[in-house]
């Protein structure tokens, strides 16, 4: 698996639903800490402006970001956060298969 692949492969959790993939989680940091960087400087330390100012940044770059990985991720196959969540995935499909059968 190569850093592009790690990096934007979309996340499932233990029950199989899809997670932001590890480029959308740390785009969302880079994001809001460069933007609350740039509007300390701009605001002078006024704490109501900083927050205001990086909260109206910071949402487009983060929506313009989000879809650029949101292309990317697309052609990745999606990969669980942990192994210990496929297993759990795997066997909660089992059990509703072995559930149905049964009925």
């Amino acid at each position: 698996m190569t850093l592009v692949q790690w990096l934007f492969a979309p996340r499932r959790d233990y029950r199989g639903m899809s997670t932001p993939s590890y480029a959308a989680r740390w785009w969302l940091i880079l994001c809001c800490l460069s933007t609350g960087a740039w509007a300390y400087r701009v605001s002078e330390g006024s704490i109501y402006m900083l927050f205001a100012l990086t909260l109206i940044v910071a949402t487009p770059l983060l929506s313009l970001g989000w879809y650029v990985i949101s292309i990317i991720s697309e052609r990745i196959e999606p990969r669980y956060l942990l192994d210990k969540a496929e297993q759990a995935h795997k066997a909660r499909i089992e059990r509703k298969a072995r559930e149905s059968l049964s009925q």
